[in-house]
C-alpha cells in the first residue's frame, strides 16, 4: 500500500501542480488581455456549471472507487446514466439561459451559456473510465490527460484572447478542454461499455451516491453563491476582482486537495475496517497537507500586494483585500475535507449529508448578515463559517477513530507556529524594499529559506517523509 501511495502521491502531484502552473502562467498571459468584466461575465455563469456538473456525475464515480466488487457491468451502468444526465442538464441549460441573462442583466450571457452548456455533454463520456483509472492507480495516465488538455486549449485560448475575442476566449478554453479529454481518456483506454444498463448496479450505487450528490449539491450551491450575491448586488466587474481573488487564494488548497484526496479516498477504502490503520493514514495526510499548505497561504496573505501588480498589473489591485481574507477562509479547507473523508470510505454518507444540512443555515446566515457591510465583509464571513464547518467535521472523526478537534489542534501547532513565523519573516524582509518585483522576490525567498531551515532544525516529520518521497523517485 506503501509503494501504492508513494507512486500515486507523485504523479498526482506531477498532474495537479503542473496542471495548476500551466494554468496560472496561461490565466496571467489572458487577464493582461482581457478586462475583469470578461472575467466576471464568465464567474456569473459558475453556480449553474458547477451545480449541474454535480448532478452529472451524482455520486456515482466515487461508488465506484468505494465499491472493492465493481464488475464491468457497474462501469457500464454508470456510463449510460450519466450520458442521460449530461444530456438532460445540457437541454435544461439551453432553454434557461434567456433568464440566467435577464437574472445578471447581461444579455451576452444568454448565448455563452449555451456555448457552455456542451461541457455536461463531453464530461459524461469520461466519469466511468476516471474511475476506472484512479482505481487502478493509472495516474501517469490521468497525469499526461490533464496536462495535454490544458496546455493546448490554454495556448489557443490565448491566441484568441489576443485576437480580441474577449470572453468567448475563455468559454473555448472550458468547452475544447471537456471535448479533449474526451479523445484523450478514450485513445488511452480503448474502454467500450457493454450493452448491459444493471438495475441492481444503480440502485446500489444510487444509494451511496445520493447521499455524495445532495451534500455536494448543497456544497457547490454554497461555493458560488457568493457569485450569485455579487453579480446581482454589485457589477461584472466587481464580480471579475472577486474571482480573481478567490482563484489565487483557492489554487493552493485546491491542488493540494485533489493530489492528496485522489489518492487517500482509495488508499483509505482499502484499510476502512481497520480504525487503527486508517487513524495512521488520516494523521498522516492531515499533516502533510497543513505542513505544505500553511506557509503558501500565510506567503501569500504577505505578499498579496506586489503578487497581483507584478502578475496582472495595476488595474487587478482592487482584489488584494478580498484574496487577503479569502487566503484565512481556505487555511481550513485540508482539514474540513480530510475529516469527511473518514466518513467516506466507512461509507456513512447520509452523515455527511446530515452534517450540510446543518451547517449551511449558518453560512446563509452569515452570508446575508454581512451583505450590507461590502463585498470585504462578505469575505470575511465566508473564513468565519470555514472555521465553523471545520469544527462540526471534526466531530464524528472523533467519535471513529478517536482525533477529535482538540487532538488535531495540538497535533498541527508546530507545523502553525513555524507557518507565522515564516509570515514574519517574510513580511519585515520585503518592508526593505520599494519596487515590487522586489518586494515578492526577497519575500518569497526569505519566507522559502526560513521555513526550510525551520524545519530543517526541528526534524519536522512530514519534512522528512516529503524528502524520502522525492529522494525515492530520483532513484
Amino acid at each position: 500500500m506503501k509503494d501504492k501511495a508513494v507512486n500515486g502521491v507523485f504523479w498526482t502531484s506531477v498532474e495537479r501542480f503542473g496542471s495548476q502552473v500551466l494554468s496560472l502562467l496561461i490565466g496571467i498571459a489572458v487577464a493582461r488581455i482581457l478586462s475583469p468584466e470578461d472575467y466576471g461575465i464568465i464567474g456569473m455563469t459558475a453556480i449553474f456549471l458547477a451545480v449541474a456538473s454535480t448532478l452529472l456525475d451524482s455520486g456515482f464515480g466515487s461508488a465506484l472507487i468505494q465499491n472493492r466488487n465493481r464488475t464491468e457491468t457497474d462501469y457500464s451502468t454508470c456510463f449510460y446514466f450519466n450520458i442521460v444526465v449530461g444530456l438532460f442538464w445540457y437541454v435544461v441549460l439551453f432553454l434557461a439561459a434567456p433568464l440566467i441573462a435577464d437574472f445578471y442583466r447581461t444579455p451576452l450571457l444568454e448565448s455563452v451559456c449555451r456555448v457552455l452548456g456542451l461541457v455536461f455533454v463531453f464530461n459524461s463520456l469520461t466519469i466511468s473510465q476516471t474511475a476506472r483509472l484512479t482505481v487502478e492507480f493509472r495516474f501517469r495516465e490521468l497525469c499526461f490527460v490533464t496536462l495535454g488538455t490544458q496546455l493546448l486549449t490554454g495556448i489557443v485560448g490565448f491566441i484568441m484572447a489576443f485576437k480580441g475575442y474577449g470572453v468567448w476566449a475563455l468559454v473555448f478554453q472550458q468547452v475544447g478542454a471537456a471535448f479533449l479529454r474526451v479523445c484523450l481518456i478514450e485513445w488511452i483506454t480503448h474502454w467500450k461499455p457493454s450493452p448491459l444498463f444493471s438495475k441492481t448496479a444503480f440502485y446500489k450505487m444510487f444509494s451511496f451516491g445520493s447521499k455524495i450528490l445532495c451534500s455536494g449539491i448543497i456544497n457547490t450551491v454554497y461555493d458560488n453563491i457568493y457569485t450569485l450575491v455579487i453579480g446581482r448586488v454589485f457589477s461584472p466587474v466587481e464580480v471579475g476582482f472577486y474571482n480573481r481573488g478567490n482563484q489565487f487564494a483557492q489554487l493552493p488548497s485546491q491542488s493540494l486537495l485533489s493530489v492528496v484526496m485522489k489518492v487517500v479516498y482509495p488508499l483509505m477504502a482499502e484499510v476502512q475496517d481497520d480504525s487503527e490503520k486508517l487513524c495512521r493514514a488520516y494523521q498522516k495526510f492531515l499533516r502533510i497537507s497543513v505542513f505544505i499548505l500553511y506557509p503558501i497561504l500565510i506567503g501569500l496573505i504577505v505578499l498579496a500586494e506586489p503578487f497581483i501588480y507584478v502578475l496582472l498589473g495595476d488595474k487587478w489591485l482592487p482584489c488584494v483585500p478580498l484574496m487577503q481574507i479569502l487566503c484565512f477562509s481556505y487555511l481550513f479547507d485540508p482539514l474540513t475535507h480530510i475529516n469527511l473523508n473518514i466518513l467516506y470510505v466507512r461509507g456513512r454518507t447520509d452523515l455527511v449529508l446530515k452534517l450540510e444540512l446543518i451547517k449551511k443555515p449558518i453560512a446563509l446566515i452569515i452570508l446575508f448578515g454581512m451583505l450590507p457591510f461590502g463585498l470585504w465583509w462578505l469575505c470575511a464571513g465566508r473564513a468565519l463559517y470555514s472555521f465553523i464547518a471545520y469544527c462540526f467535521n471534526c466531530y464524528y472523526t472523533g467519535k471513529f477513530i478517536r482525533f477529535g478537534f482538540r487532538q488535531q489542534m495540538y497535533y498541527n501547532v508546530p507545523v502553525i507556529v513555524k507557518s507565522a513565523l515564516m509570515g514574519i519573516t517574510c513580511w519585515r524582509t520585503a518592508l526593505d524594499f520599494e519596487e515590487p518585483w522586489l518586494k515578492l522576490m526577497v519575500g518569497f525567498f526569505a519566507g522559502l529559506l526560513s521555513y526550510l531551515g525551520l524545519n530543517f532544525i526541528t526534524h519536522d516529520e512530514s519534512f522528512c517523509d516529503i524528502k524520502g518521497i522525492i529522494l525515492k523517485n530520483r532513484k
